[in-house]
């Protein structure tokens, strides 16, 4: 008996195929179809029931792939992730921060939470504070915890970016010292990975995937996932394994003994739900290591995107790309450091426009080394060139 493949059993049939198997039956049987002229009554029913079960099929191929781990997506893996494995996807989380207020007037201004609205100059991305302050000729700095009004990593604000005021405070300026991320869902690859790794977790033998586990879905005090990406685990020998994490953004960070901070409450995880008895655990932040990019790229200039509409979708590409890259980097052996290649950011940088024919990467100048407590993190990018010619004659043949 032949088997259906994954790939058959998970493929929709179109409403043609459909339509092309209801007239091939007809003939089987001995109807003369080729006695019906197009637009008739016959051929419309035809054509609308193929449509419909054209839809079942679509909807039965959806069913077949939720089944799968690998093969289900979107709603369907986000259901099969919870009532199977028991892992929840996360949500999208809003960026926040710190932004201080200066009034250069003598004015006094008494503001509750909510009543201030700043912007980021560059994305136009607005935020609220989150506390009560006020500014008098006495108290004229104000250091206030503000939050996106949308969330995602779409009002990211780098160090210095939220510098206009929405609210009208009349001598009043706004700045942030530090940069405010967020966080978009939780994509499918993460979300499979620890579905996967949860398994692991279930073993009373202490394995290797029940830390990773422990760890991506330690929560703070207040029950929100601190958000732990990528994972470094190192064994001395002696009865110790040292984690290494970090976010998408860069270390994790706060005292291992306090669980009120993220790196407390990730150890707090660890020891409750990984680390075995006569084995010391240990959490550590990784150290941050900031990767820059210097590029060119030469591409033909049929996109129909300008120089700058370019330029910031490859800097997005890059900042995927670093963000993406484990603690430790990629390994290829054991016994040597793992890496960031830059073969893989020129790959990173090609796929953004088929019309990139060409990558030049200044720096790195070579793949990056870096140590099993190392994390990169974003650093300046910096396109040297966008070259864009015209495209030879064969480019859409």
């Amino acid at each position: 008996m032949a088997r259906l493949t994954i790939a058959e059993l998970t493929t929709p049939l179109t409403r043609a195929e459909v339509q092309a198997s209801i007239y091939d039956v007809l003939a089987a049987v001995g109807v003369n179809t080729s006695a019906w002229k197009p637009g008739s009554v016959v051929r419309t029913m035809i054509v609308g029931v193929s449509a419909v079960f054209a839809a079942y099929s679509s909807l039965m191929a959806s069913i077949a792939r939720s089944g799968f781990l690998e093969t289900s997506d979107a709603e369907w893996l986000t259901l099969v992730a919870w009532y199977v494995y028991g892992v929840e996807r996360r949500d999208a989380e809003f960026a926040a921060g710190d932004v201080v207020f200066t009034s250069t007037g003598g004015a006094i201004y008494n503001l509750d939470p909510g009543d201030a609205i700043v912007r980021n100059a560059a994305t136009g991305h607005t935020y609220r504070n989150t506390e009560a302050f006020t500014l008098d000729p006495a108290h004229p700095i104000a250091t206030v915890g503000v939050v996106a009004t949308e969330a995602g990593t779409a009002s990211n604000a780098d160090a210095h970016a939220i510098s206009q005021l929405v609210t009208g405070l009349l001598g009043v300026t706004v700045d942030n010292p530090v940069a405010l991320f967020g966080a978009d869902v939780e994509g499918d690859p993460s979300l499979r990975q620890r579905c996967t790794e949860r398994l692991g977790a279930l073993s009373p033998m202490g394995p290797w995937d029940a830390y990773s586990v422990a760890l991506r879905n330690a929560v703070r005090q207040d029950g929100t996932n601190i958000g732990i990406a990528r994972i470094s685990l190192v064994v001395d020998g002696y009865g110790h394994v040292d984690c290494y994490c970090a976010t998408a953004t860069g270390a994790v960070t706060g005292d291992m003994t306090d669980p009120a901070t993220d790196l407390g409450a990730a150890q707090l995880a660890v020891l409750q739900n990984a680390a075995p008895q006569a084995v010391t655990a240990r959490v550590f932040g990784a150290t941050e290591l900031p990767f820059a990019v210097t590029y060119s790229v030469w591409m033909y200039n049929t996109s129909g995107q300008t120089v700058a509409q370019i330029t910031a979708r490859i800097h997005d590409a890059i900042v995927a790309f670093i963000r993406a890259q484990p603690v430790g980097g990629n390994v290829i052996d054991p016994a040597q450091p793992g890496h960031i290649f830059v073969d893989a950011l020129r790959s990173a940088i090609a796929s953004t426009y088929r019309e990139i024919f060409h990558v030049e990467i200044t720096t790195p100048a070579t793949d990056q080394p870096l140590t099993k407590q190392q994390v990169a993190t974003v650093g300046a990018i910096t396109a040297t060139q966008i070259v864009q010619v015209p495209p030879p004659e064969a480019f859409y043949s």
